[in-house]
């Protein structure tokens, strides 16, 4: 049965881990849970590892949150590590090797929801090396992109900043994939006009709905967000707070609803 439409908040530690080649995932955000534009998820890799898969019609933007590898986008091998994120086209294979000595650990947010049930195990890629780039690329192809968190200059909300990592810009039609950094206090109540997940990457604080407070948060707490659910993030702590967020439909954070009348 389908959660009732309402702002939900998960603790990592708490969500099934499934057991896939190579690693495990966690299904943060899902259709279960009441989502209609968005789902994400949580994947290890074990060292000297990979994991891979594909899915049609779906868009896929990953964000690596520990270690080191290569994401394999059909024949595209991107170098990733901490704070990297890569953007996957619609129904391209793709896979996660951990090239590191400790397990790769991505967050990732897919749009729009799709059944888990129809993604499937990649088909090992063709060895096109010596076959000319231009024959790889046909017009009008959507082609897969890295970032680097760290070229990505932060846009300010007031006191509070975020960097949009993958957006319609790059190709993402559905989805909007960005980090943000909330310093100590609560800011207003606020709805977006899509829906939002909130990942936590560091730091400690609490979660508001409207005028409730729904509970604590930490690394690795997940928060689901509706369209137009008012909603707030507060840093408890004395250092800045880290998220990784997605909306869907594609928008920015800055984007707000306003008050009818």
């Amino acid at each position: 049965m389908l959660e009732q439409r309402r702002a939900r908040l998960r603790q990592e530690r708490e969500i099934e881990r499934l057991a896939i080649d190579g690693g495990a995932v966690q299904w943060l955000v899902d259709r279960e849970l009441g989502a209609e534009h968005l789902m994400a998820y949580r994947m290890t890799v074990d060292r000297d590892s990979a994991a891979g898969h594909v899915h049609l019609g779906a868009e896929e933007a990953l964000y690596v949150v520990e270690g080191d590898g290569e994401v394999h986008v059909e024949q595209i091998v991107h170098p990733v590590g901490k704070g990297r994120a890569v953007f996957v086209p619609e129904g391209d294979a793709h896979s996660y090797v951990n090239t590191g000595a400790a397990p790769l650990v991505v967050v990732g947010a897919m749009a729009p929801v799709i059944d888990v049930g129809d993604i499937h195990p990649a088909m090992p890629a063709l060895d096109l090396r010596g076959v000319r780039q231009s024959a790889l690329e046909p017009a009008g192809v959507v082609t897969p992109t890295t970032i680097d968190e760290r070229l990505v200059t932060p846009t300010l909300m007031g006191e509070r900043s975020f960097r949009l990592l993958v957006s319609p810009q790059l190709g993402c039609l559905r989805m909007t994939l960005f980090t943000g950094i909330i310093p100590t206090g609560r800011a207003r109540l606020h709805a977006h006009p899509h829906e939002e997940l909130v990942y936590i990457l560091a730091g400690d604080g609490r979660l508001w709905i409207e005028d409730d407070q729904v509970g604590e948060l930490r690394p690795g707490s997940v928060v689901f967000v509706p369209v137009g659910v008012r909603h707030t993030l507060e840093n408890t702590g004395a250092v800045d707070m880290k998220v990784l967020g997605a909306f869907s439909p594609a928008g920015s954070p800055e984007a707000k609803l306003t008050a009818s009348g």
